[in-house]
């Protein structure tokens, strides 16, 4: 698991803690859905079949919610996230690779992947965290 921390984090926590527990668990569950639409829409934006997005997931844990992405559904969210260095695609039970380009099939033994530089969604999300604590703390009118 990937776990990301930010600067600012502990100020976050030192703010929350000052308020009364009804307060904080409207504030964590706001927050919480608000993090999970930031980090659904960044993988929407790199959706073909829809795995990607649908793979997104929140669950409730012990200090409040934790949002994910369910690697059976999509393997490939990591790489999509963090991107991949420059490498060789081989088959792994066959002879050659085949795909599809215009109405012909094209094989190959190999293919050079000229690599990915990522697109880092979650962390996107998790940055936007605060500035959503912030306007949520103004919508529940806390000073």
């Amino acid at each position: 698991m990937i776990q990301i921390s930010l600067e600012g984090q502990q100020e976050l926590f030192d703010v929350f803690k000052h308020f009364d527990e009804r307060i904080q668990t409207q504030l964590v569950g706001r927050l919480a859905n608000q993090v999970f639409d930031d980090v659904q829409a960044g993988a929407d934006a790199h959706t073909q079949t829809g795995a990607l997005a649908d793979s997104v997931q929140m669950r409730s844990i012990k200090s409040g919610y934790e949002i994910f992405h369910d690697l059976q559904r999509a393997p490939h969210a990591l790489f999509v996230h963090w991107g991949t260095r420059p490498h060789v695609i081989k088959p792994k039970h066959k002879k050659s690779l085949r795909w599809v380009s215009g109405n012909q099939f094209i094989f190959a033994q190999f293919v050079n992947h000229p690599g990915y530089k990522g697109d880092p969604y979650m962390v996107r999300a998790a940055t936007d965290a605060k500035d959503h604590f912030e306007k949520l703390k103004r919508q529940l009118e806390i000073v």
